[in-house]
């Protein structure tokens, strides 16, 4: 590209774009900030900066778009947007706190369990003085790419013994890696199932009644990765019938969950709201602004998402 800085439009849904804003208006490469939903003209935007999905007809707008950015780890809701052009390259963010930060919340749901911290608190409300005995736990991770990976290595190296499922071959050390038809030897053992597996065709509906079954007796699962990876009834099943001892849930198929929905009040799930790990603007921003700095020049943007793949 000739010109030295370019337009961009901001569309996000849920979190104040007010830091985005901001900080953009301030870079050396960007010229005009626009935010969506908008009447202005847009015509000469390039990047396209999004975070959960698009409204309708927002591309169409954008005759000289040349980049999309999700603003979030997560791409899903961009890689099955039929609105954008197939050749247009789609990023994600790879921020290490954000990477730290979902770490962090699923060891803290690991330690939760295994030390029996529900029932601590419940015997505090009863005045009741139980110490109650914990063991070792082996606990799998579907999903070693950036997130995941750095989930199950931090883990090994608190001592927990880790093992890992991805759809193509890792290896990371202390953790025992399976891949592809694998997925079976992978779930028998396990005591806790965390899913950082990304979205496609075909991992939606993968946290279901037959996985389940195949989890040993008692399992506890942590979900931090998308709500349509859980048939929600499914999980109901298997913590009703004893097969899974409970759940910590941060993402789900409706977001806010619905005040009627069973989840709220059901004694084996925990629920936070999408809170496991949050794009701080300011250091996000520092890879958006590297993006926008390559793509001035005619270099290849960081973080590409394979589009077929979904990821």
């Amino acid at each position: 590209m000739d010109q030295q800085k370019i337009d961009v439009l901001l569309s996000i849904k849920v979190w104040d774009p007010k830091p985005w804003v901001e900080g953009l208006s301030q870079s050396t490469y960007i010229n005009q900030v626009h935010l969506w939903p908008t009447e202005a003209d847009l015509s000469q935007v390039s990047g396209l900066f999004v975070w959960k999905p698009l409204d309708e007809g927002v591309v169409q707008k954008l005759p000289n778009l040349k980049w999309v950015s999700s603003l979030g780890a997560g791409v899903d809701h961009l890689v099955n947007d039929q609105q954008i052009p197939s050749d247009i390259p789609v990023t994600r963010i790879v921020d290490p706190f954000l990477t730290r930060d979902m770490t962090n919340y699923c060891i803290m749901g690991v330690l939760m369990h295994q030390r029996s911290m529900q029932a601590h608190w419940q015997n505090q409300q009863k005045a009741i003085w139980n110490r109650l005995s914990y063991s070792s736990l082996k606990v799998g991770v579907l999903g070693l790419g950036e997130l995941g990976g750095h989930c199950a290595s931090t883990l090994a190296q608190l001592g927990f013994e880790v093992l890992g499922y991805s759809r193509t071959p890792k290896q990371l050390p202390g953790v025992q890696c399976f891949n592809g038809g694998e997925l079976k030897q992978f779930l028998a053992p396990l005591d806790v199932l965390i899913n950082l597996l990304p979205v496609t065709p075909h991992t939606v509906d993968i946290l279901n009644l037959d996985l389940f079954e195949q989890i040993k007796e008692g399992a506890f699962l942590i979900n931090v990765a998308r709500g349509n990876h859980l048939v929600e009834n499914d999980l109901l099943l298997a913590l009703d019938s004893g097969r899974l001892s409970g759940a910590l849930l941060d993402v789900f198929r409706e977001e806010p969950l619905p005040s009627g929905h069973p989840f709220w009040k059901h004694p084996k799930i925990r629920i936070t709201p999408h809170v496991a790990s949050v794009t701080t603007p300011q250091s996000a921003m520092q890879l958006v602004l590297e993006n926008t700095k390559r793509l001035i020049e005619g270099r290849d943007l960081l973080h590409k998402v394979n589009r077929e793949a979904g990821y």
